[in-house]
């Protein structure tokens, strides 16, 4: 039988626990509404989490977050593989625990979420949540 990544057996004890992980990240994001859309504007479907967070995002947004100084570590959820430790931090935080965090002080009738189809908006408002921590909470 042909070894599988890492010199695994496809099969293997490893690839299932990594499986149960990912399902895991899966389930949480239909788990509250608030997982369901991304953290950073608010877009309908989430494919990435933003590790470094412990958020939902998007895919566009999941690229701006990788361009940050210093660059969020995100991880698609379909596409890879996660472990024990980043879903029991998945699960501690979620998009409404980082809203608490990082948007804490956001009013939206005095600042606006950026539009998903504008990159440049949604890097600038992300430095501002980020690296300026503009409307950082508790």
């Amino acid at each position: 039988m042909a070894a599988g990544a890492g010199g695994r057996k496809p099969g293997s004890p490893r690839d299932a626990e990594s499986e149960v992980w990912s399902r895991r990240v899966r389930d949480l994001v239909g788990s509250g509404p608030g997982n369901r859309l991304c953290f950073e504007c608010g877009q309908r479907g989430v494919t990435y989490v933003d590790i470094t967070l412990g958020s939902f995002v998007c895919t566009g947004c999941s690229g701006a977050l990788r361009g940050l100084n210093p660059p969020h570590r995100v991880k698609s959820i379909s596409m890879t593989t996660f472990t024990e430790s980043e879903v029991l931090f998945l699960q501690s935080r979620g998009n409404e625990a980082c809203r608490k965090v990082w948007l804490g002080s956001f009013d939206p009738r005095t600042s606006l979420l950026p539009d998903s189809r504008d990159p440049q908006k949604v890097k600038e408002f992300l430095q501002e949540k980020y690296e300026k921590k503009r409307w950082e909470g508790c």
